[in-house]
């Protein structure tokens, strides 16, 4: 991944800037369970049954995907319509057993307690322990993502476009976002990883950047390895993930959540 990423083979047009991975955060202190004592911790939200204070992400591509994984369906470019309906049904049944949310404030919903469990990217949840009340522990926070790394997986980049009027000065504050210094302040601010290689889990922990019970929240690079990769849909397959997510958010719409 650091070298040869599959959507931009040797780094030709994009420059890496956070990586992450998409799972599950939890209050430790408000839900009794354990999600990595689950044979499939996607099952998570749906076993805990926290009604009024479970949260899922608003991304059609990553919710959807929850509901796939749910069913143990792994493919997340799947294009067939059958799989792809029933993980549209499974996050209907989950919002009619809890009043399902669908929102992207993670931090601030699981700092508040306005969300027990919410669908989450990894660096969401080690933000949402610099949003604690004071003398709330950073324990109380959660993160399940698969340990063997199968789970969603991705980054997001940096590039100069073609027609910048100023190349040059855009190709310095690339380097300026690289430069250690830089990097690790921008990862202490967001929480998230930024997949570079001295950003290790224990540089993070010992500079205080990543709590150590939170460790699972790091994008570690074998994770690419067994990670499960999104991938551009044509559109005809596009609108079948957009027409299931639509049913879903009216549905939530509809319950008030």
């Amino acid at each position: 991944m650091y070298t040869d990423p599959y959507y931009d083979s040797h780094w030709q047009y994009t420059v890496p800037y956070t990586a992450y991975t998409t799972g599950i955060a939890w209050r430790k202190d408000r839900i009794d369970m354990d999600p990595y004592a689950l044979r499939n911790g996607w099952e998570f939200p749906w076993l805990a049954k926290a009604a009024g204070k479970t949260a899922i992400l608003d991304d059609y591509r990553q919710s959807i995907g929850l509901g796939l994984l749910k069913n143990f369906a792994t493919n997340l470019n799947s294009t067939d319509p059958l799989t792809i309906n029933n993980a549209r049904d499974a996050l209907l049944n989950l919002s009619g057993r809890v009043g399902l949310s669908i929102n992207n404030n993670v931090r601030s919903q699981l700092a508040t307690t306005r969300s027990w469990i919410h669908h989450a990217w990894s660096g969401q949840a080690v933000a949402a322990t610099k949003r604690l009340p004071r003398g709330v522990p950073v324990e109380v926070i959660g993160y399940w993502f698969p340990p063997d790394g199968a789970g969603p997986v991705a980054n997001d980049t940096n590039t100069v476009l073609r027609g910048a009027s100023n190349p040059v000065l855009a190709h310095l504050f690339l380097n300026f976002m690289l430069d250690r210094h830089n990097a690790m302040r921008n990862m202490a601010s967001t929480g998230f990883t930024m997949p570079l290689t001295y950003a290790s889990v224990s540089r993070l922990i010992s500079e205080g950047i990543l709590p150590p019970t939170l460790t699972s929240a790091a994008t570690i690079s074998t994770y690419w390895d067994h990670g499960f990769k999104e991938l551009q849909f044509l559109p005809a397959v596009d609108m079948l993930w957009r027409q299931a997510w639509r049913a879903v958010r009216r549905d939530s719409s509809r319950s008030g959540s």
